[in-house]
């Protein structure tokens, strides 16, 4: 990406879309640059394996070249993007047999803690496919709840909801754990979890 021309890198993300729609391969390169590595991070925490979440990635970016011409500039790439991704999950967690929560739970509880937000992700892992997404993509991806509605194709009142019951559902898993003493910070200092939602 190092060739990427410096007109490219300063593009808006509608105007690399609409570059790519009209043939310019190298708006979508920037496309790629830009989005792989959270596309990436989103779909590793989801699926649990880097190789899933690579083939998850080239899924999701060969779907959106091939529909970019219909690509409607009025929205944002970004969450038109992660709306792919979110398909792509959805997807192949439906043909993946997870293990049960109590199975999971014990081998990663049991492991030293390296960082408290690294762990709290992998936590929020074993809680299920809609809690993981609609946290990630609130306090990772810093999306709205009208934009996770849009990606996860549910209304806002239902993401307010789920987002609720998915904060509530983690704060009862950590406090469960006797391997926790205080769990606090956790919702304070990394993923804010105990702040409403607009």
């Amino acid at each position: 990406m190092a060739n990427m021309p410096e007109s490219y890198i300063s593009k808006a993300d509608e105007e690399l879309a609409r570059l790519a729609a009209e043939g310019e391969r190298a708006g979508f390169t920037e496309v790629v640059r830009r989005y792989s590595r959270p596309l990436l991070l989103f779909a590793w925490g989801r699926m649990g394996s880097y190789d899933q979440a690579e083939d998850i990635v080239q899924e999701t970016f060969m779907r959106a070249y091939a529909a970019i011409a219909s690509f409607d500039s009025g929205y944002s790439l970004k969450n038109w993007l992660f709306t792919i991704a979110y398909r792509q999950i959805v997807s192949a967690y439906r043909k993946k047999k997870p293990d049960s929560l109590s199975e999971q739970a014990v081998g990663k509880l049991s492991a030293p803690i390296k960082d408290d937000s690294e762990w709290l992700w992998e936590v929020v892992g074993l809680l299920g496919p809609e809690t993981h997404s609609v946290l990630w993509l609130r306090y990772k991806e810093g999306m709205t709840t009208a934009e996770i509605a849009g990606v996860m194709k549910k209304t806002r009142v239902s993401v307010r909801v789920l987002l609720h019951r998915s904060r509530k559902r983690l704060e009862r898993e950590l406090v469960n754990r006797p391997e926790i003493t205080d769990y606090s910070h956790l919702f304070r200092n990394n993923v804010k979890l105990a702040e409403r939602v607009e």
